[in-house]
C-alpha cells in the first residue's frame, strides 16, 4: 500500500496532562466560542472499530466549529502532542474513547516520548489505517486559543452551558447580557474568560474565595449602615494591560502576590495592599481617564454591540466608583468647630476587596494580575493552547489496540492538526507549558540563574533537540540527567561542564555512530566520577580502530546501570524456570544487545579509578546461568586487566541469584570467580577471596 505523506511531521510525542471528565464528554474548540457551533457526537457509539468508523462516516460535521465526543462515562482521558525537531506543538491528540487516568508524577521535571505512542497515535493514520482517519471539520479558532476539556468546555459556567440537557445562562449572565459577546448566537474572540470581583463596604468575615482589603479603620460598629458597591472586571485575552479602568483608579493600592499552586489554581493572585487608607481626592481624580480606559475596552468587547454595552458598563463603573467617593470624603473633612468640643466622630469600617468565585470565574491560571502570561501551563481541567489565529484541520483518529492487561480496546482521538505559534516548553519548577514564540527554556534558565548542582534536562529543554549547544550553560552542575536524548551527533557541549561528577542517561539513544563523540567527551570532564543510565537506555560502544588511545576519565569511580523491579522480577518460566538472569520473558538477550557491559568502554584497562565493576546478568535460552556468565566465561573479557585497576575492590554479577555461598559450588560463576582471583584479589558479590577458595576447593 502506498503511504499517504503526513502533511505535518512530528518527531516525539508527549503526554501532556489528564483530561478529569466528570460530565462523560470530552469537548475541543475555541475558548471563547465555548462550543456555541458545536458537533455533538459519540453518544451510544461503540463496539468494534469498523462499526464505529462506519457510523462517523455517515456524518456531516463539515459546517461545525468544535466537538463535544459523549465518552459515556467519566474519568481521566489524556491528552498528548506531537511536536517536531523545534518543539514546535503540530498536533494535539485528545483521547475520547478510553480513559487511561495518565498523570505525570508531582516531582516530574523531565519528559520522555515514546516512539510506540506516535506510532498509535499518528504515523499508523498514514499508512495500514488511514482509512480509519475521519476528517470532521476545519477548526477556526479566532482568539487563537484552543481548550480541551471537559463538558461545556473550561468556561461553562461563566458563560453558560446550553444543549439538550442542559440550559443554563451563565454567571457572567448577572452582570452584562451575554448577547453582547455573540453574533449570530456564537461567541466572538473577545468573550470574557475571567471575572474578577471589586467590592467595597463592611466587611464581617473572609469569604472562602480569594480575599484581600484594604482597612478604612479597624473599629466596626454594630449600628452602622451596611454600604456594599461592587464592579466586576472582565478578563479577556484581547485585552492589554491598559484596558482595565480598575487597573489604573486603584493603581496605588494593589499588588500582585507571587504565584502559588493556590493562587494560580483557584483565584486571581491580584491583591489589595495591606493596611492602605483609601483616599477619596485620589479615586476621583482618575475618574475620567479610567472612564476612557472603559470605553477602549468596550470596543474591544463589545465591538457591534459597543454603545450599548459601554453605557451600561459605565453606570456599573460609576456607581461602584462614586458610591466609594461618597462614602470616604465625610471622612476626610476637617470642618471648623467654632469653640465647641470637638465630637469624637464613629467612623465605619469600610474595605476594598477583591474576589474571585473558585467555580465560575473563568481560567485563573491565564492572568498574572491584569497581564495575560506568555507561559502557559496545564492542569486537569484547564487543558489550553495558544497558537496563531487560523484554521486548522480536525479529525479522528480509530483503532483498535490491546491495554497492559490484554483486552482489546477501542481507541478514539480528536486530532487538531497544523497548529503554528505555539511551542512546548519548561517552567521554572520543570512542568510543561506551552509559549507562542520560540523562548530559552525556563527551567533551565533557573538552573543556570540559581547556579543549582542538579537539573534534569531533556530534548524540550534543548528547543533544538538535534543539539546539546544549551547544556553548555550549566557551568556550575555537578549531577546531570539527561533524558530523551535520540542519536545526538555531536557531544561536544558535554564536555564543557568542567564540574559535572555524576552523569546518569535516562531512556536515552547512543549507537555506534555517535558512540565516538560521546566518549570521547564523557572522558573529557576532568571531574566525573559517576555515570549511570536506566534499562531503557541504548548504549553503544564506539569502534576501537577510530577512538583515541591515549583518552580516558582520570577520577571514573563506577557505571551503573538501574534495573526496575519489574525487570528484576521478571523471571524465566516454563522450560527455562531454572534459568538465572534478569528479565525472564523479554527477547533473547534483549538487554545484552542494547547495553553495553564496563569492560566494552574504550580504553577501559587505562581507568584505574574504577573502584566497583558492575556486570549485569540477564536471561539466555542458551545459558542456564545467564548471558554475562556465558560471556565471561567464553573470554570475552581480560582478567589481566583487572590487575591495573589498582583501586578495584569489588565485582557484582548482578542477576545471578543465590541465598548462600555454598549454593555456588560445581557452577560456572565459581570458574569465573577463580579465573578473577588469579588476577586480582577482591570480593565478588559481596564474598570474600577466603570464602571463594574454599568453596573452590
Amino acid at each position: 500500500m502506498k503511504k499517504t505523506r503526513d502533511p505535518y511531521p512530528i518527531t516525539d510525542v508527549y503526554l501532556l496532562e489528564m483530561n478529569a471528565v466528570d460530565a462523560a464528554t470530552v469537548t475541543v474548540g475555541d475558548l471563547c466560542e465555548r462550543l456555541t457551533n458545536d458537533f455533538e457526537t459519540g453518544w451510544g457509539i461503540g463496539g468494534p472499530v469498523k462499526e464505529l468508523v462506519d457510523e462517523f462516516k455517515k456524518k456531516d460535521a463539515s459546517k461545525y466549529n468544535s466537538i463535544s465526543f459523549g465518552t459515556s462515562a467519566d474519568g481521566g482521558y489524556s491528552v498528548y502532542i506531537g511536536v517536531d525537531a523545534k518543539n514546535r506543538i503540530r498536533k494535539i491528540f485528545a483521547d475520547a474513547q478510553v480513559a487511561e487516568y495518565a498523570q505525570h508524577p508531582k516531582d516530574r521535571q523531565s519528559y520522555l516520548s515514546l516512539w510506540w505512542d506516535k506510532e498509535d497515535y499518528n504515523d499508523q493514520f498514514f499508512g495500514k489505517l488511514k482509512e480509519n482517519r475521519i476528517k470532521l471539520f476545519d477548526l477556526n479558532t479566532k482568539s487563537g486559543l484552543i481548550a480541551v476539556g471537559d463538558f461545556g468546555g473550561p468556561l461553562r459556567s461563566l458563560l453558560g452551558v446550553n444543549n439538550d440537557m442542559l440550559d443554563e445562562d451563565g454567571d457572567l449572565n448577572e452582570i452584562i447580557k451575554l448577547d453582547y459577546f455573540k453574533k449570530d448566537g456564537i461567541f466572538q474572540n473577545s468573550s470574557p474568560i475571567f471575572r474578577v470581583k471589586f467590592s467595597y463596604g463592611l466587611i464581617n468575615k473572609p469569604e472562602s474565595s480569594s480575599f484581600s482589603s484594604s482597612v478604612i479603620q479597624k473599629e466596626l460598629k454594630p449600628y452602622q449602615e451596611p454600604i456594599n458597591y461592587s464592579y466586576t472586571e472582565l478578563f479577556s485575552n484581547q485585552l492589554d494591560e491598559n484596558c482595565y479602568p480598575t487597573k489604573y483608579i486603584f493603581e496605588d493600592y494593589l499588588k500582585n502576590e507571587d504565584e502559588s499552586e493556590h493562587y494560580k489554581r483557584w483565584e486571581t493572585n491580584l491583591k489589595i495592599k495591606e493596611n492602605v487608607k483609601l483616599s477619596g481626592e485620589y479615586i476621583s481624580s482618575r475618574l475620567p481617564k479610567a472612564i476612557q480606559i472603559l470605553k477602549k475596552q468596550s470596543k474591544i468587547l463589545f465591538k457591534e454591540n459597543f454603545k450599548e454595552g459601554f453605557e451600561i458598563r459605565k453606570k456599573q463603573f460609576e456607581d461602584f466608583i462614586i458610591g466609594i467617593i461618597k462614602d470616604i470624603e465625610p471622612q476626610e473633612l476637617d470642618l471648623p468647630t467654632f469653640g465647641k468640643k470637638t465630637k469624637k466622630r464613629e467612623i465605619s469600617d469600610k474595605r476594598l476587596e477583591i474576589s474571585t468565585d473558585l467555580i465560575s470565574a473563568g481560567v485563573s491560571e491565564l492572568f498574572d494580575g491584569y497581564k495575560f502570561k506568555n507561559d502557559i501551563d496545564f492542569s486537569l481541567t484547564n487543558i489550553i493552547f495558544p497558537m496563531n489565529k487560523g484554521s486548522y484541520p480536525v479529525y479522528l483518529h480509530c483503532y483498535d489496540a490491546k491495554d497492559s492487561d490484554g483486552y482489546e480496546n477501542e481507541y478514539v482521538k480528536i486530532v487538531v492538526e497544523g497548529i503554528k505559534g505555539c511551542y512546548l516548553n519548561k517552567s521554572e519548577k520543570g512542568k510543561l507549558i506551552a509559549n507562542k514564540i520560540n523562548k530559552e527554556s525556563p527551567y533551565l534558565r533557573n538552573v543556570v540563574d540559581k547556579k543549582l548542582k542538579y537539573a534534569q534536562i531533556d530534548k524540550i529543554d534543548l528547543r533544538d533537540s538535534k543539539s546539546l549547544k544549551e547544556i553548555e550553560k550549566l557551568k556550575d552542575i555537578e549531577q546531570l540527567v539527561l533524558a530523551n536524548m535520540k542519536c545526538i551527533k555531536d557531544w561536544k557541549p558535554l564536555s564543557k561542564l568542567k564540574k559535572l561528577k555524576h552523569l546518569h542517561l535516562d531512556t536515552c539513544i547512543i549507537d555506534w555512530k555517535t558512540a565516538t563523540s560521546f566518549f570521547t567527551n564523557l572522558y573529557k570532564l576532568p571531574n566525573i566520577e559517576r555515570f549511570t543510565l536506566n534499562a531503557d537506555s541504548y548504549l553503544r560502544s564506539p569502534p576501537s580502530d577510530g577512538f583515541p588511545k591515549n583518552l580516558y576519565p582520570k577520577k571514573l569511580k563506577d557505571f551503573e546501570i538501574v534495573i526496575p523491579k519489574e525487570v528484576k522480577d521478571d523471571k524465566p518460566k516454563d522450560e527455562f524456570i531454572h534459568h538465572k538472569g534478569y528479565a525472564g520473558s523479554h527477547d533473547d538477550l534483549y538487554y545484552m544487545h542494547r547495553i553495553l557491559q564496563v569492560d566494552d568502554f574504550p580504553n577501559f584497562e587505562k581507568i584505574k579509578t574504577f573502584e566497583k565493576l558492575r556486570y549485569y546478568n540477564y536471561f539466555t535460552k542458551n545459558n542456564q546461568e545467564g548471558g554475562v556468565i556465558s560471556r565471561l566465561m567464553n573470554g570475552y573479557t581480560d582478567f589481566n586487566t583487572f590487575k591495573k585497576l589498582k583501586k578495584l575492590k569489588d565485582i557484582w554479577i548482578y542477576g545471578y541469584d543465590f541465598k548462600k555461598a555454598e549454593e555456588l559450588k560445581n557452577t560456572s560463576f565459581l570458574q569465573v570467580a577463580k579465573e578473577i582471583l588469579k588476577h586480582k584479589k577482591l570480593r565478588i558479590n559481596g564474598i570474600s577471596e577466603k570464602t571463594l577458595k574454599k568453596i573452590i576447593k
